[in-house]
């Protein structure tokens, strides 16, 4: 359709870099796991988002961003002129958008004063419970508009991400959507099943890495 163009490396550096569109699916994966699939006995019992992290969250992150260090270096490789300076793993661009001197995950979330009022997401359920809010922009947003971008590029650089598809297909199973096939392809007449109904590059025209 060519309707749109890669006109600059900084749309790449944004999108592959691990920022709140990992961190967000990561976290609320681990929230899932931790608890009774997403449900506290009342408010006081859900966890603060990102003051009370725990070592599980943090992992899903390390895992993610793993997995996008891949894609990042395979994109690197395969454009090896272009200047990916702002594509960066979460650590990284930590330390250049705060000036953390963090070195652990775990640690720059728990000790950020600016992050430790944000509560975790939720909406009332059953008997006064808490149940994790499966339409809040961490899944509406960060799954169509964040992982599955990067999902889209691993599989025109043939870069296996059997977690970032853990985390989508924990997700979409959440909300009843189809992003991904049982055996982690790209559902590709889902995504483009309305206008922007997710931001994969073949929604904006784009089909290959080239355009």
């Amino acid at each position: 359709m060519g309707i749109g163009k890669f006109h600059q490396a900084k749309f790449l550096d944004l999108t592959l870099s691990v920022d709140n569109q990992i961190i967000h699916p990561a976290r609320c994966y681990g929230l899932y796991k931790s608890s009774d699939d997403g449900k506290w006995e009342s408010d006081d019992k859900v966890p603060f988002f990102y003051r009370d992290f725990d070592e599980e969250s943090a992992e899903n992150i390390r895992r993610v961003d793993s997995e996008y260090t891949k894609v990042r270096k395979a994109l690197k490789q395969k454009f090896p002129k272009e200047d990916f300076k702002y594509m960066l793993s979460y650590m990284e661009l930590e330390k250049l958008n705060h000036e953390s001197s963090h070195v652990d995950i775990l640690a720059s979330f728990r000790d950020s004063p600016q992050l430790s009022t944000i509560k975790t997401p939720t909406v009332v359920g059953r008997a006064g419970t808490r149940v994790l809010n499966k339409n809040c922009r961490f899944f509406t947003d960060d799954i169509p508009y964040g992982l599955l971008i990067a999902k889209w590029f691993a599989v025109k650089l043939g870069v296996e991400t059997p977690f970032i598809d853990e985390v989508i297909t924990f997700a979409q199973e959440l909300r009843s959507e189809n992003w991904l096939s049982p055996g982690g392809k790209i559902n590709i007449d889902y995504c483009l099943s309305s206008r922007f109904k997710s931001g994969i590059p073949e929604s904006y025209g784009m089909t290959e890495l080239e355009d």
